[in-house]
């Protein structure tokens, strides 16, 4: 293979991919190799499942929640009340995607600059009282994941702030809808901006790189779409 850069957007997802394995980012990201079906069971199809009943929940799509897969979506059934009753007044949005250009600047999804891309669940602005709350649900267990949760909240109020610059104070919430709690933080917005340049730190990594190593565990290529055990075994170097 010859030494790419990566010329594509980036969103959390991609921070993650990258640190977790270079070179599984590069067969996915770069080489753009295939990756196996999904099966219905899988979890990330169940998640994305559990999300497009939420969000037409909150929109008045759907009068029950009878048919969400969520473990303890019943715990949340009040909070879903309440923001289905602020999208219908119009201060609550859902499924938003945030693009922005290198220069973190507000473009469009189809704009030829396009650098970073965030997509939000759940918007909910109270201009007059200079808050906003963002809303990021999670199906699956949280176990391990507390410093990745951290992190893509920090990203969440980073991009809010730059997004809804009259807000001076950025609620940042994880609703664990399989587990039944929550997770929320509260960022002024200088603390907000203080972790832009921390995340395009990170990002500039990837597109620095031109060899992007491989890193072969039994944690990071056991669900490998490139792996030798669950994927399509592209991987020279998988651990089985």
């Amino acid at each position: 293979m010859t030494n790419l850069a990566y010329t594509g957007n980036w969103a959390f997802s991609s921070l993650q991919d990258y640190a977790e394995c270079p070179h599984r980012f590069r067969l996915g990201k770069i080489d753009k190799l295939p990756k196996p079906a999904l099966p219905p069971d899988n979890p990330l199809e169940r998640g994305n499942r559990v999300h497009d009943c939420l969000e037409h929940y909150v929109k008045g799509d759907l009068d029950t929640l009878d048919g969400c897969e969520a473990k303890a979506i019943d715990k949340f059934q009040a909070l879903l009340d309440k923001a289905r009753a602020q999208y219908s007044e119009g201060i609550a949005s859902v499924e938003e995607n945030w693009t922005f250009d290198r220069d973190w600047e507000i473009v469009e999804r189809d704009d030829p600059g396009l650098w970073l891309w965030s997509k939000l669940d759940l918007n909910v602005r109270d201009e007059l009282g200079l808050k906003t709350v963002v809303v990021d649900y999670k199906t699956g267990k949280s176990g391990y994941k507390a410093i990745q949760h951290l992190k893509q909240m920090q990203l969440y109020a980073a991009v809010t702030a730059l997004r809804q610059p009259w807000a001076d104070f950025i609620h940042v919430e994880l609703w664990y809808v399989d587990e039944g709690h929550t997770n929320s933080r509260l960022f002024t917005r200088d603390q907000a901006l203080a972790f832009v340049g921390r995340f395009e730190r990170e990002a500039k990594k990837i597109y620095a790189d031109r060899h992007f190593k491989p890193n072969p565990t039994k944690e990071t290529c056991r669900w490998c779409p490139f792996g030798a055990k669950n994927g399509t075994g592209a991987c020279p170097v998988s651990v089985r």
